[in-house]
């Protein structure tokens, strides 16, 4: 089939405690915003580390007065970016998402602060907030290395997974939810 691709994700939910201490190995600055908040700078820090269609698209396919964006700054530079969207805003696409929840989505660390803790400890300020969710989801490719232990280390739990297949350029696209036996 021309243009056709499957790519499988593993789903979390977090508990409660993350399995070990997390503080990043240097300062950060997080802001926990909702999208109507953000600033025009800090709209084009953003399009600079995640580029501009990605955060357009993010924008307009997930923009709600509901939905917050992370962003972690580091030696005065954005340092980390995750979306927290709410579940009204994502069900359609994610079946496996609760009502009354959120979907922590596109979560980017830029390339120069990689390594350093920065991931883990901003996904706990987002289930540590003041967001009103009953559960925080979780999502990333299973051949991610670093993002799977970095949502490890901030006490995800994996629930099951998901293959999205896409075809004609992603234009097209079915999405299988297979939940953990356990």
């Amino acid at each position: 089939m021309f243009g056709y691709s499957r790519v499988v994700y593993e789903i979390f939910t977090f508990s409660e405690e993350p399995t070990q201490r997390l503080e990043p190995k240097i300062e950060v600055d997080t802001k926990l915003l909702r999208l109507r908040d953000v600033t025009a700078q800090q709209w084009s820090q953003l399009r600079q580390l995640q580029g501009r269609f990605t955060t357009s698209y993010l924008k307009w396919r997930y923009g709600s007065p509901k939905t917050y964006i992370l962003l972690a700054f580091a030696e005065g530079e954005l340092a980390h970016v995750e979306w927290v969207v709410p579940a009204q805003k994502i069900r359609s696409r994610y079946l496996f998402v609760t009502e009354d929840s959120y979907l922590i989505i596109s979560c980017l660390t830029s390339p120069r602060f990689r390594g350093l803790g920065i991931y883990p400890a901003q996904l706990r300020k987002v289930v540590q907030s003041d967001i009103q969710a009953q559960i925080y989801w979780g999502l990333s490719a299973c051949g991610n290395t670093p993002s799977l232990k970095g949502i490890h280390k901030a006490g995800g739990v994996k629930t099951g997974e998901f293959a999205q297949k896409r075809w004609l350029c992603g234009c097209l696209r079915s999405t299988k939810y297979y939940p953990d036996e356990s």
